[in-house]
């Protein structure tokens, strides 16, 4: 990896553009607050009740008696409470004892709430949800590739986790008019374009498929040729589902969806009644399951076509307790990594007749592995997270030490739960992305490098109430916050550096200024 020298979390600076910008939502977090209609913007492409409704940010306004003083900290986090206009004098010296860098887990005083900082976003939407849609997948569109121009067009696939089984659906999803986030550092000519465009609230399309059961994880193949989606239910099956149809009727409005294409093309029953959530398709149509019995099964696609499939019954044995995740190596079409409740990384050739592991580090964290992500770019770097909130980096070129142990190459603890989700960075080999339990999405550089002074300035910004010290690493670039108990994140294969996130309270989806 590149290095990169000078981002911090930390720094004085307030340039709107650096890589520095920490943000926060409000202590109840943005998906908690009232949700407010968004000119029709719940409805489906059919006209029936959606499955939620976009948040209208802007809905809210400062009543004009009211006079709020800001202050405001180095990195874009405000803390506000009620003042006299009068007291202008003593507001300020006050603002100014309250120059502070928040952080998770910080006390806020009586009246105080944390704000969202919008100079710290490009972009920044809430969509909140009927039923709670714990896993996720972007969908491949024919937009372009590497697209910056605003308002972006996304679309996605979620499945639900709804009350009771027979109301569970598999939810395509076309997010429209996402424009940028209205803030006060933009150009003159900028911000009037945006302002005018407060009056376009962003759209949620969507198209509907039932589903047997609670989704407890999705993936679908990245080819707009042939988006396959594969969720893994609750009821131990795993269905395949062909959603190119529904992507013609958005595309094509009027265009009719066939009955057929509301059917699974093909389902899984190697894994008998056995649930599980790791899975993960292989750019040429092959796809890996893991259930909580320890197995992994391959179903293959016998044509391009999607339509007819072989599934494995001889299973990958090695794990010893429920396999959680499971990444294609992108440089080896027949390699693939899994990571297990029984706290190792093992690593697989589907090609070896033995269906056992090739490769494994025995003890990779002190709890159980959640999930794993594979640098597409820098194709040795593995990486990590689990049960007790650490993420861990692990280089394939140095899997063991001369004495034969496995050394992570980087390792990192800052989440104060269960870490749920972990992606590296499509466009940006050191930049990764982590979720966890405690509300928290992070985004970190693995390339940062301070020199004297500049671990000097990070150290003295990193100072919270009464001179207390927090101990922050200089590769934490932002922390995201406003969800409630996240579950899953994606970057975006053709938005650079954007990001959605589900968790039980809805989905954010937000561009930061730091990536």
């Amino acid at each position: 990896m590149s290095k990169r020298q000078g981002s911090s979390v930390a720094t004085t600076t307030t340039t709107a553009r650096e890589r520095t910008k920490v943000a926060a939502v409000s202590a109840k977090g943005a998906a908690d607050q009232p949700t407010r209609p968004a000119n029709g913007s719940s409805m489906d492409v059919d006209g029936n009740a959606g499955m939620g409704e976009f948040e209208d940010a802007f809905d809210d306004e400062v009543e004009e008696d009211d006079v709020v003083e800001r202050a405001e900290d180095s990195d874009g986090v405000e803390m506000m409470e009620d003042g006299d206009e009068d007291d202008d004098e003593e507001g300020e010296e006050a603002a100014e004892k309250k120059r502070q860098v928040y952080l998770p887990g910080d006390q806020l005083a009586e009246g105080e709430t944390l704000q969202v900082d919008n100079s710290a976003y490009h972009m920044l939407h809430t969509l909140v949800a009927n039923w709670p849609c714990l896993s996720f997948d972007f969908v491949p569109d024919n937009l372009g590739s590497s697209r910056t121009t605003f308002p972006h067009t996304m679309y996605a696939v979620a499945g639900t986790q709804a009350a009771h089984s027979y109301q569970n659906q598999v939810m395509l999803m076309r997010w429209s008019q996402l424009h940028r986030t209205i803030n006060d550092d933009l150009d003159d000519e900028d911000k009037e374009d945006d302002i005018g465009d407060l009056d376009e609230d962003p759209v949620l399309e969507t198209k509907s498929l039932s589903h047997q059961g609670g989704v407890n994880r999705m993936r679908t193949l990245q080819s707009y040729q042939s988006p396959l989606t594969a969720t893994w239910a609750d009821t131990g099956k795993v269905h395949i589902w062909d959603i190119k149809k529904f992507m013609v009727a958005f595309e094509t409005p009027g265009s009719p969806v066939p009955a057929a294409a509301s059917q699974p093309l093909f389902t899984i029953a190697s894994h008998g009644h056995t649930e599980g959530y790791a899975m993960d398709w292989n750019p040429d149509g092959r796809l890996l399951t893991g259930d909580c019995a320890s197995k992994i099964y391959l179903t293959t696609r016998r044509n391009d076509s999607g339509a007819s499939f072989v599934a494995d019954r001889s299973a990958f044995q090695g794990h010893t307790a429920s396999v959680e995740d499971i990444q294609w190596s992108p440089e080896e079409a027949s390699v693939f990594a899994s990571c297990s409740v029984d706290r190792t990384i093992k690593v697989w050739d589907v090609r070896a007749k033995s269906r056992r592991f090739a490769l494994e580090v025995p003890n990779a964290h002190d709890a159980d592995v959640n999930v794993i992500s594979w640098n597409h770019k820098s194709r040795y770097l593995l990486a990590s997270g689990s049960d007790n909130g650490d993420f861990k980096v692990w280089d394939m070129r140095k899997w063991t030490d001369p004495s034969g142990r496995s050394t992570p190459a980087a390792e990192f603890k800052w989440h104060r739960k269960a870490v749920t989700s972990i992606e590296w960075c499509p466009t940006d080999e050191s930049v990764i992305a982590v979720a966890g339990a405690d509300d928290q999405l992070t985004l970190w550089d693995l390339a940062v490098e301070l020199d004297a002074e500049e671990e000097a300035r990070h150290h003295e910004a990193m100072v919270g109430a009464g001179g207390s010290r927090r101990e922050v690493p200089a590769q934490l670039l932002f922390i995201h916050q406003g969800q409630n108990n996240v579950k899953e994140l994606h970057w975006h294969p053709q938005v650079p550096g954007a990001l959605a996130s589900t968790a039980a309270s809805g989905f954010n989806i937000f561009k930061t200024i730091s990536v």
